[in-house]
């Protein structure tokens, strides 16, 4: 019974490895890889878009952006004001972030940035496509960035 098991294991395995899914694509696709050379960590991220519409360069006193750094830590500006906190990452490009911290300044721009870190923390997943960030949840584009310079 040995053997006969040692010989069939060899003949299933390919099959179980590369069982489909209900959608019918390999359990092995799943996982989502980057299209891209600039890490998710370290980079100045300059948010271009919130909630699909674009910012206009005018709309906040200062440019809008986010850093995650390689020790679970997160900082930036919402447009007046900096902020910071954490974040955590998973399996198939999960994010979450932490609650932030920030400082307390009015300008005209302050409601871009109260929706700005409320879509950061509705942020779930993200994806990298050449030097864009795209935050967000579940089927919804929640944030989009482009690689500072």
């Amino acid at each position: 019974m040995k053997t006969l098991f040692v010989v069939l294991l060899p003949m299933f395995l390919p099959a179980m490895i590369q069982r489909p899914l209900k959608n019918g694509t390999p359990a092995l696709s799943q996982k989502t890889f980057l299209n891209s050379d600039v890490p998710l960590q370290g980079t100045r991220w300059q948010l271009i878009e919130l909630s699909g519409k674009t910012i206009p360069p005018d709309a906040t006193a200062k440019k809008m952006y986010l850093m995650l750094k390689s020790d679970s830590t997160v900082n930036g500006n919402g447009g007046c004001n900096t902020f910071s906190g954490n974040y955590s990452l998973g399996k198939d490009n999960q994010i979450s972030f932490g609650e932030m911290v920030r400082t307390n300044v009015l300008c005209s721009g302050v409601n871009y940035e109260k929706d700005y870190l409320n879509a950061l923390a509705k942020a779930d997943h993200y994806n990298i496509n050449g030097d864009t960030l795209i935050l967000k949840n579940e089927l919804v584009n929640l944030l989009k960035f482009t690689a500072g310079k």
